[in-house]
Protein backbone atom coordinates (compact mmCIF):
# COMPACT_ATOMS: atom_id res chain seq x y z
CA UNK A 1 0.00 0.00 0.00
CA UNK A 2 1.35 3.41 -0.99
CA UNK A 3 0.07 6.68 0.44
CA UNK A 4 1.36 10.21 1.07
CA UNK A 5 3.28 10.64 4.32
CA UNK A 6 4.49 13.70 6.21
CA UNK A 7 7.59 13.01 8.35
CA UNK A 8 7.33 13.86 12.03
CA UNK A 9 9.71 11.42 13.75
CA UNK A 10 12.86 11.17 11.67
CA UNK A 11 15.01 13.40 13.89
CA UNK A 12 13.79 11.51 16.98
CA UNK A 13 14.73 8.18 15.40
CA UNK A 14 18.20 9.53 14.64
CA UNK A 15 18.55 10.65 18.26
CA UNK A 16 17.72 7.11 19.39
CA UNK A 17 20.28 5.70 16.95
CA UNK A 18 23.00 8.02 18.26
CA UNK A 19 22.18 7.06 21.83
CA UNK A 20 22.08 3.31 21.20
CA UNK A 21 25.40 3.49 19.36
CA UNK A 22 27.08 5.21 22.30
CA UNK A 23 27.48 8.48 20.38
CA UNK A 24 26.95 11.85 22.04
CA UNK A 25 24.02 13.55 20.29
CA UNK A 26 23.95 17.34 20.08
CA UNK A 27 21.43 19.80 18.77
CA UNK A 28 21.62 22.18 15.84
CA UNK A 29 19.16 24.95 16.70
CA UNK A 30 17.94 26.98 13.71
CA UNK A 31 16.65 30.44 14.61
CA UNK A 32 14.62 31.86 11.71
CA UNK A 33 13.71 35.52 11.35
CA UNK A 34 12.04 37.66 8.69
CA UNK A 35 10.19 34.70 7.15
CA UNK A 36 7.07 36.79 6.49
CA UNK A 37 7.00 35.85 2.74
CA UNK A 38 6.51 32.21 3.74
CA UNK A 39 3.97 32.42 6.56
CA UNK A 40 1.30 29.80 5.85
CA UNK A 41 3.69 27.61 3.83
CA UNK A 42 5.40 24.34 4.74
CA UNK A 43 9.10 24.36 5.65
CA UNK A 44 11.31 21.27 5.74
CA UNK A 45 14.88 21.05 7.05
CA UNK A 46 17.50 18.30 7.11
CA UNK A 47 21.00 17.63 8.41
CA UNK A 48 23.48 16.06 5.94
CA UNK A 49 26.78 14.61 7.16
CA UNK A 50 29.63 16.24 5.21
CA UNK A 51 31.81 13.14 5.45
CA UNK A 52 29.31 10.66 3.97
CA UNK A 53 26.77 13.01 2.31
CA UNK A 54 24.09 10.96 4.08
CA UNK A 55 21.06 12.54 5.70
CA UNK A 56 21.04 11.97 9.45
CA UNK A 57 18.01 13.99 10.57
CA UNK A 58 15.05 15.97 9.27
CA UNK A 59 12.12 17.92 10.64
CA UNK A 60 9.35 20.15 9.34
CA UNK A 61 6.79 22.78 10.29
CA UNK A 62 3.50 22.93 8.40
CA UNK A 63 2.47 25.65 8.19
CA UNK A 64 4.89 28.38 9.23
CA UNK A 65 2.86 30.30 11.82
CA UNK A 66 4.96 33.46 12.23
CA UNK A 67 7.94 35.28 10.74
CA UNK A 68 10.25 34.24 13.58
CA UNK A 69 10.52 30.66 14.84
CA UNK A 70 12.97 27.92 15.85
CA UNK A 71 13.63 24.35 14.63
CA UNK A 72 15.96 21.74 16.11
CA UNK A 73 17.92 18.96 14.38
CA UNK A 74 20.08 16.37 16.12
CA UNK A 75 23.66 15.58 15.11
CA UNK A 76 26.79 14.13 16.68
CA UNK A 77 29.52 15.86 18.65
CA UNK A 78 32.55 16.72 16.52
CA UNK A 79 30.78 16.13 13.20
CA UNK A 80 30.26 18.69 10.43
CA UNK A 81 26.99 19.07 8.55
CA UNK A 82 25.16 20.80 5.75
CA UNK A 83 21.87 22.27 6.96
CA UNK A 84 19.40 22.28 4.05
CA UNK A 85 15.91 23.75 4.19
CA UNK A 86 13.20 25.05 1.88
CA UNK A 87 9.86 26.84 2.01
CA UNK A 88 7.14 25.42 -0.24
CA UNK A 89 6.44 28.70 -2.01
CA UNK A 90 4.09 27.25 -4.64
CA UNK A 91 2.28 25.17 -1.99
CA UNK A 92 2.20 21.98 -4.05
CA UNK A 93 3.41 19.89 -1.11
CA UNK A 94 6.73 18.84 -2.68
CA UNK A 95 10.17 20.34 -3.26
CA UNK A 96 10.84 22.28 -6.47
CA UNK A 97 14.17 23.90 -7.29
CA UNK A 98 14.37 27.70 -6.89
CA UNK A 99 12.80 30.03 -7.77
CA UNK A 100 9.66 27.84 -7.75
CA UNK A 101 10.37 27.11 -4.10
CA UNK A 102 12.84 29.03 -1.93
CA UNK A 103 15.73 26.92 -0.65
CA UNK A 104 18.93 27.56 1.28
CA UNK A 105 22.00 25.80 2.66
CA UNK A 106 23.90 26.62 5.87
CA UNK A 107 26.83 24.79 7.46
CA UNK A 108 27.30 23.56 11.01
CA UNK A 109 30.89 22.44 11.53
CA UNK A 110 32.46 20.51 14.41
CA UNK A 111 29.39 20.37 16.65
CA UNK A 112 30.17 21.27 20.24
CA UNK A 113 28.51 20.01 23.40
CA UNK A 114 25.09 21.50 24.05
CA UNK A 115 23.00 23.49 21.59
CA UNK A 116 24.76 24.73 18.44
CA UNK A 117 22.98 27.91 17.39
CA UNK A 118 22.51 28.98 13.75
CA UNK A 119 20.73 32.18 12.79
CA UNK A 120 18.97 32.67 9.46
CA UNK A 121 17.43 35.90 8.25
CA UNK A 122 15.30 35.54 5.11
CA UNK A 123 17.18 36.39 1.91
CA UNK A 124 17.13 35.60 -1.80
CA UNK A 125 20.46 33.76 -1.97
CA UNK A 126 18.73 30.56 -3.00
CA UNK A 127 20.45 27.20 -3.55
CA UNK A 128 19.13 24.08 -5.27
CA UNK A 129 19.52 21.64 -2.38
CA UNK A 130 18.32 18.67 -4.47
CA UNK A 131 15.93 17.68 -1.71
CA UNK A 132 15.14 13.97 -1.37
CA UNK A 133 11.69 12.90 -0.27
CA UNK A 134 11.16 10.33 2.45
CA UNK A 135 10.06 6.72 2.05
CA UNK A 136 8.58 5.43 5.31
CA UNK A 137 8.68 1.63 5.17
CA UNK A 138 6.36 -0.07 7.69
CA UNK A 139 7.03 -3.76 8.41
CA UNK A 140 4.67 -6.13 10.21
CA UNK A 141 4.60 -9.83 11.18
CA UNK A 142 8.38 -10.18 10.84
CA UNK A 143 8.55 -12.58 13.81
CA UNK A 144 10.44 -15.26 11.79
CA UNK A 145 13.30 -12.80 11.33
CA UNK A 146 13.66 -11.16 14.74
CA UNK A 147 17.38 -11.03 15.56
CA UNK A 148 18.41 -11.31 11.91
CA UNK A 149 20.09 -8.73 9.68
CA UNK A 150 17.87 -6.71 7.31
CA UNK A 151 19.17 -4.92 4.21
CA UNK A 152 17.06 -2.57 2.07
CA UNK A 153 18.18 -1.20 -1.31
CA UNK A 154 16.31 1.54 -3.19
CA UNK A 155 16.85 1.43 -6.97
CA UNK A 156 15.77 4.13 -9.42
CA UNK A 157 13.94 2.55 -12.38
CA UNK A 158 14.27 5.78 -14.37
CA UNK A 159 18.04 5.39 -14.02
CA UNK A 160 17.75 1.80 -15.31
CA UNK A 161 17.94 0.27 -11.85
CA UNK A 162 20.75 2.36 -10.37
CA UNK A 163 20.88 2.06 -6.57
CA UNK A 164 20.31 5.44 -4.92
CA UNK A 165 20.48 4.41 -1.28
CA UNK A 166 20.44 1.55 1.21
CA UNK A 167 19.81 0.94 4.88
CA UNK A 168 21.02 -1.96 7.02
CA UNK A 169 19.62 -3.05 10.38
CA UNK A 170 22.14 -5.27 12.14
CA UNK A 171 19.34 -7.10 13.96
CA UNK A 172 15.56 -6.85 13.60
CA UNK A 173 14.38 -5.95 17.10
CA UNK A 174 10.66 -6.74 16.89
CA UNK A 175 7.99 -8.12 14.58
CA UNK A 176 6.62 -4.67 13.73
CA UNK A 177 8.91 -1.74 12.97
CA UNK A 178 9.56 1.19 10.64
CA UNK A 179 12.57 2.13 8.52
CA UNK A 180 12.86 5.59 6.97
CA UNK A 181 14.71 6.03 3.68
CA UNK A 182 15.35 9.62 2.46
CA UNK A 183 16.18 8.75 -1.15
CA UNK A 184 13.17 9.60 -3.36
CA UNK A 185 12.90 12.14 -6.18
CA UNK A 186 9.51 13.42 -7.25
CA UNK A 187 8.06 11.72 -10.33
CA UNK A 188 10.51 8.80 -10.30
CA UNK A 189 9.69 5.09 -10.00
CA UNK A 190 11.61 2.70 -7.77
CA UNK A 191 12.30 -0.90 -6.92
CA UNK A 192 12.63 -1.46 -3.18
CA UNK A 193 14.66 -4.66 -2.74
CA UNK A 194 15.17 -6.12 0.72
CA UNK A 195 16.11 -9.33 2.47
CA UNK A 196 16.36 -10.90 5.91
CA UNK A 197 19.54 -12.88 6.53
CA UNK A 198 17.74 -16.10 7.47
CA UNK A 199 20.86 -18.28 7.54
CA UNK A 200 22.71 -15.53 9.45
CA UNK A 201 25.96 -15.84 7.50
CA UNK A 202 26.21 -12.05 7.10
CA UNK A 203 25.75 -12.09 3.32
CA UNK A 204 22.94 -12.32 0.79
CA UNK A 205 21.91 -15.75 -0.47
CA UNK A 206 19.10 -16.39 -2.94
CA UNK A 207 15.83 -17.70 -1.46
CA UNK A 208 15.06 -19.93 0.30
CA UNK A 209 18.46 -19.67 2.07
CA UNK A 210 17.59 -16.04 2.81
CA UNK A 211 14.16 -14.46 2.48
CA UNK A 212 14.05 -11.65 -0.09
CA UNK A 213 11.33 -9.49 -1.60
CA UNK A 214 10.76 -6.63 -4.03
CA UNK A 215 8.22 -3.82 -3.85
CA UNK A 216 7.69 -1.18 -6.53
CA UNK A 217 6.86 2.52 -6.24
CA UNK A 218 5.46 4.19 -9.35
CA UNK A 219 5.89 7.91 -10.05
CA UNK A 220 6.19 8.99 -6.43
CA UNK A 221 4.80 12.35 -5.40
CA UNK A 222 6.59 13.69 -2.36
CA UNK A 223 6.98 11.70 0.84
CA UNK A 224 5.63 8.18 0.47
CA UNK A 225 4.60 5.35 2.78
CA UNK A 226 5.00 1.64 1.99
CA UNK A 227 3.50 -1.18 4.06
CA UNK A 228 4.81 -4.76 4.02
CA UNK A 229 3.48 -7.78 5.90
CA UNK A 230 5.72 -10.85 5.99
CA UNK A 231 4.92 -13.42 3.30
CA UNK A 232 6.59 -16.22 1.35
CA UNK A 233 6.44 -14.60 -2.09
CA UNK A 234 10.22 -14.50 -2.26
CA UNK A 235 12.27 -13.05 -5.11
CA UNK A 236 15.96 -13.33 -5.93
CA UNK A 237 17.12 -9.71 -5.76
CA UNK A 238 20.75 -10.55 -6.54
CA UNK A 239 23.99 -9.96 -4.69
CA UNK A 240 25.05 -6.33 -4.46
CA UNK A 241 27.66 -5.63 -1.81
CA UNK A 242 29.00 -2.16 -1.15
CA UNK A 243 32.59 -0.92 -1.35
CA UNK A 244 33.55 1.90 1.00
CA UNK A 245 36.66 3.98 0.32
CA UNK A 246 37.65 5.73 3.56
CA UNK A 247 39.69 8.86 2.80
CA UNK A 248 41.87 10.53 5.44
CA UNK A 249 44.29 13.44 5.36
CA UNK A 250 42.82 15.00 2.20
CA UNK A 251 43.44 18.53 3.53
CA UNK A 252 45.40 19.58 0.37
CA UNK A 253 42.25 19.00 -1.67
CA UNK A 254 39.52 20.56 0.46
CA UNK A 255 37.45 22.74 -1.89
CA UNK A 256 38.30 20.60 -4.93
CA UNK A 257 36.21 18.07 -6.82
CA UNK A 258 36.82 14.33 -6.40
CA UNK A 259 35.78 11.69 -8.93
CA UNK A 260 35.99 7.94 -8.37
CA UNK A 261 35.09 4.92 -10.48
CA UNK A 262 35.08 1.16 -9.85
CA UNK A 263 35.78 -1.30 -12.68
CA UNK A 264 35.48 -5.10 -12.65
CA UNK A 265 38.84 -6.18 -14.02
CA UNK A 266 37.77 -9.47 -15.59
CA UNK A 267 35.16 -7.92 -17.89
CA UNK A 268 36.35 -4.30 -17.95
CA UNK A 269 32.80 -3.27 -16.99
CA UNK A 270 32.41 -0.10 -14.96
CA UNK A 271 30.37 -0.89 -11.83
CA UNK A 272 29.80 2.65 -10.64
CA UNK A 273 31.24 6.12 -10.24
CA UNK A 274 30.93 8.92 -7.72
CA UNK A 275 31.50 12.67 -7.95
CA UNK A 276 31.56 15.09 -5.02
CA UNK A 277 33.18 18.21 -3.64
CA UNK A 278 35.75 17.59 -0.91
CA UNK A 279 34.48 19.66 2.02
CA UNK A 280 36.26 17.92 4.91
CA UNK A 281 39.67 16.18 5.02
CA UNK A 282 38.25 12.82 6.16
CA UNK A 283 35.27 11.33 4.33
CA UNK A 284 33.79 8.14 2.87
CA UNK A 285 32.69 7.22 -0.65
CA UNK A 286 30.52 4.13 -1.13
CA UNK A 287 29.79 2.29 -4.39
CA UNK A 288 27.23 -0.56 -4.59
CA UNK A 289 27.15 -3.46 -7.05
CA UNK A 290 30.19 -5.38 -5.78
CA UNK A 291 30.17 -9.19 -6.16
CA UNK A 292 32.29 -11.28 -3.74
CA UNK A 293 35.16 -13.11 -5.43
CA UNK A 294 35.56 -10.62 -8.27
CA UNK A 295 38.65 -8.43 -8.66
CA UNK A 296 38.10 -4.67 -8.95
CA UNK A 297 40.11 -1.59 -9.85
CA UNK A 298 39.34 1.71 -8.11
CA UNK A 299 40.51 4.90 -9.86
CA UNK A 300 40.08 8.35 -8.34
CA UNK A 301 41.47 11.87 -8.63
CA UNK A 302 41.26 15.29 -7.00
CA UNK A 303 40.89 18.20 -9.41
CA UNK A 304 43.92 20.09 -8.13
CA UNK A 305 43.92 22.73 -10.87
CA UNK A 306 40.14 23.18 -10.55
CA UNK A 307 39.44 23.20 -14.28
CA UNK A 308 36.57 20.75 -13.94
CA UNK A 309 38.20 17.89 -15.87
CA UNK A 310 40.89 15.28 -15.33
CA UNK A 311 44.54 16.07 -16.11
CA UNK A 312 47.37 13.59 -15.64
CA UNK A 313 49.56 14.12 -12.54
CA UNK A 314 51.03 16.37 -11.34
CA UNK A 315 48.37 18.79 -12.69
CA UNK A 316 45.74 16.75 -10.87
CA UNK A 317 46.44 14.18 -8.15
CA UNK A 318 45.29 10.66 -9.08
CA UNK A 319 45.56 7.22 -7.55
CA UNK A 320 44.64 3.58 -8.24
CA UNK A 321 43.74 0.76 -5.85
CA UNK A 322 42.81 -2.87 -6.54
CA UNK A 323 41.04 -5.42 -4.34
CA UNK A 324 39.39 -8.83 -4.43
CA UNK A 325 35.87 -8.51 -3.06
CA UNK A 326 35.13 -10.50 0.08
CA UNK A 327 31.97 -8.73 1.30
CA UNK A 328 31.86 -5.57 3.39
CA UNK A 329 35.00 -4.31 1.65
CA UNK A 330 36.68 -1.14 2.95
CA UNK A 331 39.71 0.54 1.37
CA UNK A 332 41.59 2.76 3.81
CA UNK A 333 43.25 5.54 1.80
CA UNK A 334 45.52 8.15 3.36
CA UNK A 335 46.63 11.03 1.16
CA UNK A 336 50.05 10.45 -0.44
CA UNK A 337 52.08 11.53 -3.46
CA UNK A 338 52.30 8.13 -5.18
CA UNK A 339 50.30 9.41 -8.14
CA UNK A 340 49.18 7.31 -11.12
CA UNK A 341 47.88 8.42 -14.51
CA UNK A 342 44.47 6.73 -14.45
CA UNK A 343 43.55 7.88 -17.99
CA UNK A 344 40.10 8.99 -16.88
CA UNK A 345 37.21 8.63 -19.32
CA UNK A 346 33.91 10.49 -19.18
CA UNK A 347 30.28 9.43 -19.44
CA UNK A 348 27.62 10.03 -22.05
CA UNK A 349 24.13 10.30 -20.57
CA UNK A 350 21.04 9.98 -22.76
CA UNK A 351 17.92 11.47 -21.16
CA UNK A 352 15.05 9.87 -23.11
CA UNK A 353 11.49 11.18 -22.74
CA UNK A 354 8.01 10.33 -24.10
CA UNK A 355 8.99 6.72 -24.81
CA UNK A 356 5.47 5.44 -24.05
CA UNK A 357 5.10 3.79 -27.52
CA UNK A 358 7.94 1.45 -26.59
CA UNK A 359 7.04 0.38 -23.06
CA UNK A 360 7.76 -3.32 -22.66
CA UNK A 361 10.16 -3.39 -25.62
CA UNK A 362 13.90 -3.99 -25.59
CA UNK A 363 16.26 -1.02 -25.95
CA UNK A 364 19.87 -0.96 -27.10
CA UNK A 365 22.39 1.86 -27.48
CA UNK A 366 26.00 2.18 -28.54
CA UNK A 367 28.49 5.09 -28.63
CA UNK A 368 30.84 5.28 -31.62
CA UNK A 369 33.91 7.50 -31.98
CA UNK A 370 33.45 8.93 -35.46
CA UNK A 371 37.12 9.47 -36.26
CA UNK A 372 38.01 5.79 -35.97
CA UNK A 373 34.50 4.29 -36.21
CA UNK A 374 35.32 2.38 -33.01
CA UNK A 375 32.58 1.48 -30.55
CA UNK A 376 33.55 2.80 -27.10
CA UNK A 377 30.57 1.58 -25.11
CA UNK A 378 27.10 0.12 -25.26
CA UNK A 379 24.02 -0.42 -23.14
CA UNK A 380 21.02 -2.72 -23.43
CA UNK A 381 17.92 -3.43 -21.39
CA UNK A 382 15.37 -6.14 -22.12
CA UNK A 383 12.34 -3.97 -21.39
CA UNK A 384 11.62 -0.23 -21.27
CA UNK A 385 9.69 0.10 -18.00
CA UNK A 386 9.00 3.85 -17.76
CA UNK A 387 8.35 6.58 -20.35
CA UNK A 388 11.41 8.63 -19.38
CA UNK A 389 14.76 7.21 -18.40
CA UNK A 390 18.48 7.91 -18.27
CA UNK A 391 21.18 5.75 -19.87
CA UNK A 392 24.82 6.27 -18.88
CA UNK A 393 27.71 4.89 -20.94
CA UNK A 394 31.33 5.52 -19.88
CA UNK A 395 34.23 5.68 -22.32
CA UNK A 396 34.22 9.08 -24.06
CA UNK A 397 37.40 11.20 -24.21
CA UNK A 398 38.07 14.93 -24.27
CA UNK A 399 38.34 16.48 -27.73
CA UNK A 400 36.76 13.63 -29.67
CA UNK A 401 33.53 13.36 -31.67
CA UNK A 402 30.84 10.70 -31.24
CA UNK A 403 27.63 9.26 -32.64
CA UNK A 404 25.05 7.73 -30.32
CA UNK A 405 22.99 5.03 -32.06
CA UNK A 406 19.98 3.49 -30.33
CA UNK A 407 16.76 1.64 -31.10
CA UNK A 408 13.61 0.19 -29.57
CA UNK A 409 12.71 -3.35 -30.64
CA UNK A 410 9.24 -2.46 -31.95
CA UNK A 411 8.54 -5.84 -33.55
CA UNK A 412 9.92 -7.60 -30.46
CA UNK A 413 11.82 -10.26 -32.37
CA UNK A 414 14.89 -9.88 -30.15
CA UNK A 415 17.21 -8.25 -32.69
CA UNK A 416 17.64 -5.03 -34.66
CA UNK A 417 15.69 -4.45 -37.87
CA UNK A 418 15.89 -1.30 -39.99
CA UNK A 419 12.99 1.17 -39.58
CA UNK A 420 10.04 1.05 -39.68
CA UNK A 421 10.22 -2.55 -38.36
CA UNK A 422 12.12 -1.17 -35.38
CA UNK A 423 12.43 2.48 -34.38
CA UNK A 424 16.01 3.75 -34.48
CA UNK A 425 17.76 7.08 -34.06
CA UNK A 426 21.21 8.69 -34.20
CA UNK A 427 22.47 11.66 -32.20
CA UNK A 428 25.85 13.36 -32.50
CA UNK A 429 28.08 15.35 -30.16
CA UNK A 430 31.47 16.83 -30.97
CA UNK A 431 34.58 18.14 -29.23
CA UNK A 432 33.95 16.53 -25.86
CA UNK A 433 35.09 18.57 -22.85
CA UNK A 434 33.89 16.27 -20.05
CA UNK A 435 30.71 14.39 -19.19
CA UNK A 436 28.02 14.92 -21.82
CA UNK A 437 24.22 14.78 -21.49
CA UNK A 438 22.00 14.44 -24.57
CA UNK A 439 18.26 15.05 -24.37
CA UNK A 440 16.04 12.96 -26.63
CA UNK A 441 12.27 13.27 -27.07
CA UNK A 442 10.56 10.44 -28.93
CA UNK A 443 9.96 11.25 -32.59
CA UNK A 444 9.53 9.55 -35.96
CA UNK A 445 12.75 10.82 -37.56
CA UNK A 446 14.13 7.30 -37.81
CA UNK A 447 17.60 6.37 -39.09
CA UNK A 448 18.92 2.98 -40.16
CA UNK A 449 21.82 2.65 -37.71
CA UNK A 450 22.80 -0.87 -38.87
CA UNK A 451 23.09 -1.99 -35.25
CA UNK A 452 25.34 -4.96 -34.56
CA UNK A 453 24.58 -7.37 -31.72
CA UNK A 454 27.82 -6.76 -29.81
CA UNK A 455 27.75 -10.43 -28.77
CA UNK A 456 29.98 -13.22 -29.96
CA UNK A 457 27.47 -15.38 -31.78
CA UNK A 458 27.29 -19.13 -31.32
CA UNK A 459 28.68 -20.22 -34.67
CA UNK A 460 27.06 -23.66 -34.51
CA UNK A 461 23.57 -22.27 -33.76
CA UNK A 462 21.33 -22.01 -36.83
CA UNK A 463 17.92 -22.04 -35.15
CA UNK A 464 16.33 -21.40 -31.74
CA UNK A 465 12.74 -21.61 -30.52
CA UNK A 466 11.06 -21.62 -27.10
CA UNK A 467 7.58 -23.00 -26.36
CA UNK A 468 5.37 -22.03 -24.65
CA UNK A 469 6.25 -18.38 -24.14
CA UNK A 470 4.70 -17.01 -21.94
CA UNK A 471 5.24 -20.11 -19.79
CA UNK A 472 3.61 -21.24 -16.55
CA UNK A 473 5.54 -24.12 -14.99
CA UNK A 474 7.80 -25.38 -17.77
CA UNK A 475 9.06 -24.65 -21.27
CA UNK A 476 11.01 -26.45 -23.97
CA UNK A 477 13.89 -25.12 -26.04
CA UNK A 478 14.69 -26.39 -29.52
CA UNK A 479 18.14 -25.60 -30.91
CA UNK A 480 19.35 -26.41 -34.41
CA UNK A 481 23.13 -26.98 -34.58
CA UNK A 482 25.30 -27.15 -37.69
CA UNK A 483 28.04 -28.85 -35.67
CA UNK A 484 28.17 -30.56 -32.29
CA UNK A 485 28.71 -28.10 -29.44
CA UNK A 486 28.88 -27.76 -25.66
CA UNK A 487 26.17 -25.38 -24.43
CA UNK A 488 25.06 -23.97 -21.10
CA UNK A 489 21.46 -22.82 -20.57
CA UNK A 490 20.94 -20.28 -17.79
CA UNK A 491 17.90 -18.35 -16.57
CA UNK A 492 18.60 -14.75 -15.44
CA UNK A 493 16.63 -11.70 -14.41
CA UNK A 494 16.30 -8.61 -16.61
CA UNK A 495 19.63 -7.26 -15.36
CA UNK A 496 21.50 -10.44 -16.29
CA UNK A 497 21.84 -11.74 -12.72
CA UNK A 498 21.77 -15.57 -12.71
CA UNK A 499 18.71 -17.22 -11.20
CA UNK A 500 19.26 -20.84 -12.19
CA UNK A 501 21.53 -22.91 -14.42
CA UNK A 502 19.02 -25.05 -16.29
CA UNK A 503 21.37 -27.47 -18.05
CA UNK A 504 24.92 -27.76 -19.39
CA UNK A 505 26.36 -30.42 -21.65
CA UNK A 506 27.25 -31.65 -25.14
CA UNK A 507 24.69 -31.60 -27.95
CA UNK A 508 25.04 -33.31 -31.35
CA UNK A 509 24.61 -31.87 -34.83
CA UNK A 510 21.00 -31.34 -35.87
CA UNK A 511 17.82 -30.57 -33.95
CA UNK A 512 17.93 -30.87 -30.16
CA UNK A 513 14.90 -30.43 -27.87
CA UNK A 514 15.31 -29.81 -24.15
CA UNK A 515 12.46 -29.67 -21.62
CA UNK A 516 12.93 -27.52 -18.52
CA UNK A 517 10.26 -28.41 -15.96
CA UNK A 518 12.03 -27.70 -12.66
CA UNK A 519 12.01 -23.92 -12.87
CA UNK A 520 11.15 -23.23 -9.26
CA UNK A 521 8.76 -20.68 -7.79
CA UNK A 522 9.28 -17.58 -9.93
CA UNK A 523 7.36 -14.34 -9.39
CA UNK A 524 5.53 -13.00 -12.46
CA UNK A 525 7.69 -10.98 -14.81
CA UNK A 526 10.12 -11.03 -17.70
CA UNK A 527 13.26 -13.19 -17.68
CA UNK A 528 16.18 -13.96 -19.98
CA UNK A 529 17.35 -17.32 -21.28
CA UNK A 530 21.13 -17.16 -21.77
CA UNK A 531 22.70 -19.82 -23.96
CA UNK A 532 26.50 -19.87 -24.00
CA UNK A 533 28.98 -22.03 -25.89
CA UNK A 534 32.36 -23.14 -24.62
CA UNK A 535 34.17 -20.61 -26.85
CA UNK A 536 32.18 -17.69 -25.40
CA UNK A 537 29.44 -17.38 -28.01
CA UNK A 538 26.12 -16.18 -26.60
CA UNK A 539 22.44 -16.18 -27.55
CA UNK A 540 19.74 -14.47 -25.48
CA UNK A 541 15.98 -15.06 -25.63
CA UNK A 542 13.33 -13.20 -23.61
CA UNK A 543 10.84 -15.22 -21.56
CA UNK A 544 7.58 -14.12 -19.95
CA UNK A 545 6.18 -15.71 -16.79
CA UNK A 546 2.61 -14.41 -16.18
Amino acid sequence: MIQPHLPTRFHLICLALFTSAGLFAQNVVLNFSGMTPHVGQKLEARLVDKSTLEEVARTSVDPIASADFTLTLTGETGKSYFVDFYADLNKNGIYDAPPTDHAWRLEADMLAAGDNMLSFDHNTNFTDIEWKHLLTFNFSDMTPHVGQRLEIRVRDINQTGREVGRRVLSAIASADFTVELPFLENGRSYFVDFYADLNQNGAYDAPPADHAWREMLSEVSGDTELTFAHNTNFMDIGTSDELTVRFTGMTPHVGQMLELRVTEMGSGKEIGRHRRMITVPDFDVSVPGIIPGNVYQVDFYADLNKNGTYDAPPMDHAWRETFTAAGGDVIEFSHNTSFTDIEWVYTMTLAATDMTPHLGQAFELRVIETGSDNEVGRFSMPSIMVPFFFVRVPGIEVGKNYNVDFYADLNQNGSYDAPPADHAWRLNFDDVNGDETLTFEHNTDFTDIQFSTGLNEIESLSGLSVFPNPFEHHFSVTVQLTTADHLRFQLTNLFGRPIQTLWEGDLPTGENALLFDEIGNLPPGMYLLHIQSRDGGTAIHRLIHP
